[in-house]
């Protein structure tokens, strides 16, 4: 065997080692943002600093906001916020400033839990919000429908 194939074949077993630790380390599952079970939801309150409101409520007969009825499949978009993963988290601290917490933007409530949303982690996008007294870290994939209009919420015929 030439000294170079024999060189090629100790790296690629070493890459190969090297990733099967990398993937036997990496955690299972990772916790999710809340303990909610997304089918359950029967209320969802959304609000921001500029005084928006919007609330939504689940009937037998779908999704409705006031006596119009909801975008059934941008609220079920928005409820896999219940099951989205906690990518980091972490006690709140007294100040909340650096987090864009104090005060929080947007505030979104789903039955009677409360998610405060704040600014982004400018190293790698995920958007940091507050569930009771904890910050959690999330993908930003979200925000887009907590900041939506109203209308956005209606159903489109």
């Amino acid at each position: 065997m030439d000294r170079r194939l024999r060189l090629n074949l100790i790296l690629l077993a070493a890459a190969g080692l090297l990733g099967l630790v990398i993937w036997l380390s990496h955690p299972i599952g990772l916790p999710l943002l809340t303990g909610l079970d997304p089918a359950r939801i029967e209320r969802i309150e959304i609000g921001d600093l500029s005084g928006r409101q919007i609330q939504l409520s689940k009937t037998a007969t779908g999704w409705r906001s006031g006596q119009a009825k909801a975008d059934g499949q941008r609220v079920e978009q928005l409820l896999g916020i219940c099951v989205t993963p906690s990518l980091e988290r972490f006690p709140a601290p007294a100040d909340l400033t650096p987090f864009g917490l104090d005060p929080a933007p947007i505030r979104l409530k789903l039955d009677d839990l409360t998610l405060d949303f704040g600014t982004t982690d400018p190293l790698n996008g995920w958007r940091y919000v507050l569930v009771g007294k904890e910050v959690h870290l999330i993908a930003d994939g979200f925000y887009h429908h907590l900041t939506a209009p109203p209308e956005a919420w209606l159903e489109h015929r």
